[in-house]
């Protein structure tokens, strides 16, 4: 009996060890036939440096004479930081809001041309699905200062003694600049992008006479359409840390 026994033992582990040869190479197979696993795309991240120039147009009515020219210029430079999909930045307005004119009154005749100059804090959401594409929508609060600059003539009398020429320019004290709009960002380089926007502004303006020059535009209402270039100083790769190993780099 005894070198049967022996037999049955050299048996059962030679079975054992099959088992687990077997065992090892399905495992390692299922490894290998397993999908490598992708990297998680790292956020981007990045400090914008922006310079824009575009047009505005001012809406409703002024408070004392007629809006003869609604149109204007504007141009802006800014910074950012952005961790998408949020866009946090601060960028200066200059916005022409055209002009205004009274027409040949009994006093005399003046006609007004303003412009605005704005600090805006702003935040955008950008929206990701459309690359190179990316749309955003922003919001922005801003510290705004009117100018106002004022040509006519004082009719002496009524202009039984002729008129009197003048011209003046003045600058209005801090007030609020509120802001809604929508935009897009088109990568034309590796840092560099084209942006256009276009804008609802809304300017909590003085109606009262600056500086004894010429009267406030009042609560002004415009809508701003402008394109630029977005200089982006990005900070992606240096904030990204190497993804740890598989289990599956591991099976050999």
């Amino acid at each position: 009996m005894f070198p049967l026994s022996l037999k049955a033992q050299k048996a059962r582990a030679f079975g054992a060890a099959a088992l687990l040869v077997s065992l090892l190479g399905a495992e390692q197979a299922r490894a290998q036939a397993a999908p490598p696993a992708q990297p998680k795309k790292p956020r981007q991240t990045g400090v914008d440096l922006s310079a824009s120039v575009g047009g505005a147009v001012r809406l409703g009515d002024a408070p004392l004479f007629p809006v003869a020219q609604r149109g204007g210029g504007m141009f802006g430079f800014g910074l950012a930081y952005l961790l998408h999909p949020i866009w946090i930045g601060l960028t200066y307005e200059h916005v022409g809001l055209g002009r205004e004119e009274s027409g040949v009154v009994p006093f005399g005749a003046v006609h007004i041309a303003r412009s605005t100059d704005t600090v805006w804090a702003s935040l955008r959401v950008r929206l990701s699905g459309l690359e190179p594409v990316v749309p955003f929508f922003g919001a922005g609060l801003g510290a705004v200062w009117q100018s106002a600059h004022a040509d006519g003539v004082v009719l002496v009398d009524g202009g039984l003694r002729g008129g009197q020429p003048f011209s003046c320019s003045a600058r209005d004290s801090l007030n609020l600049g509120m802001r809604v709009g929508a935009g897009v960002e088109v990568p034309i380089g590796k840092t560099v992008s084209f942006t256009g926007e276009g804008s609802f502004d809304a300017y909590r303006l003085s109606s009262e006479v600056i500086e004894g020059c010429a009267p406030g535009a009042g609560t002004t209402n415009s809508l701003l359409f402008r394109v630029g270039l977005l200089y982006r100083f990005d900070l992606t790769e240096g904030r990204d840390k190497p993804l740890p190993p598989t289990s599956a780099r591991h099976v050999r």
